[in-house]
């Protein structure tokens, strides 16, 4: 699997690309909506996100007749246990062996399939090491 270097996203980007998820395929004008039942916000500040994300890989866009169509590069899912695995890589390199003990001790009050998700990534990236 390629590994890709993330981009870290802010609060309100990640609230676009949680809607750019969930319609699968959108325009600004579609987040533009959702956002506003929640908030206010401008039609020019969700084009900059839009412009943003699509600067750090997170979104593509296809013209479509006179319009854009954005739609999200990798899944939530896979977004996700990206953000995990650079989150616990970094983690083990800055503190060690000592932190993965500690870090694994905490997660025992876990459901037992969230559990055994954390440890099989800290025992993938001490293999890495």
């Amino acid at each position: 699997m390629k590994k890709m270097k993330l981009k870290t996203i802010s609060t309100l980007e990640q609230e676009v690309m949680d809607i750019i998820w969930e319609l699968k395929e959108c325009s600004v004008r579609d987040v533009l909506n959702k956002l506003n039942q929640n908030k206010s916000i401008a039609y020019t500040t969700v084009a900059t996100l839009f412009n943003r994300l699509e600067a750090k890989g997170m979104i593509k866009k296809q013209e479509q007749g006179k319009a854009y169509i954005y739609k999200p590069v990798l899944s939530k899912k896979t977004y996700s246990k990206n953000i995990a695995t650079s989150f616990l890589h970094n983690f083990v390199s800055s503190f060690g062996d000592a932190a993965i003990a500690s870090f694994a001790e905490s997660i025992e009050e876990l459901p037992k399939e969230k559990r055994e998700y954390f440890l099989k990534l800290l025992e993938h990236e001490a293999d890495t090491k």
